[in-house]
């Protein structure tokens, strides 16, 4: 079974293609591709919804056509991801997903873009994955965004409960606030974890918001006031200091987290944790994570560093994951707002 995964949600447009061999349980990537906007985007210093939408519908179109004259047309499902995201966005690649199903007369599914960041590290290097087995049940997901920051708590396949979320800003957002304020550019978080590689964590004392509120819950908002406020008394005058500032600012980031992680730990006691989003790709916060894993000894699954950000991997996974589990769900049209637990 082949199946063709569509993901649009923002910025990136993408494609993959998985195979699905439902006799051992596996699945593997026989093609992807993917378009990033940032180039497009930097200028605005974020993403813009609408250009970000006739982008896509500039790029997927044409995509398509070369990814299918490569690939052929032996496809037996599309996968498409429908929520949440920037409306306009959505809309491309999901109308896009009805035309060629309609067209090639095959069925289309949606996918939540939050469950495919979730299963995103179920997937080796050789782009290779398998049903999970019974027994990580229930895992822990940690998803760590520019627009979320959450931990679900995941009790079998498809059955997903938030326990612990941020209160306002999402981690991403915070990392490229702080970059706009050190007029570093966009995207800033990877700019911002590159910086803090040569400065001193422990320059600045920014503050770890709600690390002791005994709870899952996390701020960020706060500690982005914080770095403003801290820019203002002590203007920049050299290179070092950016670098300080970033290192702090990483260093508070990354605390809260792991803090909030070992709550997780300590009250759901679960097999497995899992991590995903863009901010997983900081080589902090993954050394952090290695080592609660051996101070827990539990087993920690990273996605692949070409998988934290948006892709069409992640989406196809899930579409091979609910035939596997012999999940079929009735079309669910864009919702920008669609809850990972619905």
């Amino acid at each position: 079974m082949k199946i063709l995964a569509i993901e649009t949600s923002c910025d990136e447009t993408a494609l993959a293609l998985m195979e699905l061999n439902k006799e051992n349980n596996t699945y593997k990537v026989i093609d992807h591709t993917l378009y990033s906007q940032i180039k497009e985007h930097s200028k605005f210093g974020g993403v813009v919804p609408f250009l970000a939408s006739r982008l896509h519908s500039k790029k997927l179109p044409q995509m398509l056509i070369d990814f299918i004259h490569t690939n052929g047309r032996d496809i037996d499902k599309i996968v498409v991801t429908t929520g949440p995201g920037l409306s306009p966005s959505l809309y491309v690649g999901v109308n896009q997903a009805l035309l060629l199903g309609t067209a090639m007369n095959i069925p289309v599914e949606s996918i939540n873009h939050l469950h495919g960041h979730i299963w995103s590290s179920f997937i080796d290097k050789n782009l290779v994955g398998e049903k999970p087995i019974d027994n990580i049940f229930p895992f822990i997901s940690i998803l760590v965004s520019g627009g979320h920051t959450e931990m679900i708590l995941v009790e079998k396949y498809n059955s997903y409960k938030v326990i612990a979320k941020t209160v306002d800003d999402a981690v991403g957002e915070a990392f490229d606030k702080v970059a706009k304020m050190l007029d570093l550019g966009y995207p800033g978080g990877p700019i911002v974890s590159k910086l803090a590689e040569s400065g001193n964590p422990e320059a600045i004392n920014f503050p770890r918001p709600m690390i002791n509120s005994g709870d899952g819950k996390m701020s960020f908002s706060g500690l982005k006031t914080s770095v403003l406020y801290y820019l203002k008394d002590n203007p920049i005058i050299k290179e070092n200091n950016i670098a300080d500032i970033c290192a702090s600012f990483e260093k508070s980031v990354i605390d809260v987290i792991i803090s909030k992680t070992k709550w997780a730990l300590d009250k759901y006691n679960p097999k497995l944790i899992t991590v995903g989003g863009g901010v997983i790709a900081n080589q902090e916060l993954r050394k952090a994570f290695s080592n609660l894993s051996s101070e827990y000894n539990i087993e920690f699954k990273l996605p692949e560093q070409s998988l934290t950000t948006d892709n069409a991997i992640m989406i196809g996974i899930v579409g091979a994951l609910n035939e596997l589990y012999d999940i079929k769900e009735d079309f669910r049209n864009v919702d920008p707002n669609w809850e990972i637990s619905e």
